[in-house]
């Protein structure tokens, strides 16, 4: 894949913990278009994020938690609403 670029991490738009959590097919996770370039610090914000049990939605699961057994479809368009909730995308 490559560098992100110097202070960047590679961000998972469906996380890597999905392929057991979920079921998901490798392929699906590990490729160009489920991978975004991010800066370290907000990399690291939006890991907590996806840890955090404190949301009504996730019924008392982490964000992570919550989102296995979802679809690959609706995992992605909650990814890149994390990613617009970060600043990361418009």
């Amino acid at each position: 894949m490559g560098s992100p670029g110097e202070g960047n991490a590679w961000h998972h738009i469906v996380e890597q913990s999905q392929i057991k959590k979920s079921g998901f097919d490798p392929t699906q996770i590990h490729n160009t278009n489920n991978l975004i370039a991010v800066d370290k610090a907000t990399h690291a914000k939006i890991s907590g994020y996806y840890n955090t049990k404190s949301f009504d939605f996730t019924g008392g699961l982490s964000v992570r938690d919550w989102l296995a057994g979802q679809s690959f479809e609706a995992q992605y368009e909650f990814g890149l609403n994390v990613l617009k909730k970060f600043g990361v995308i418009k």
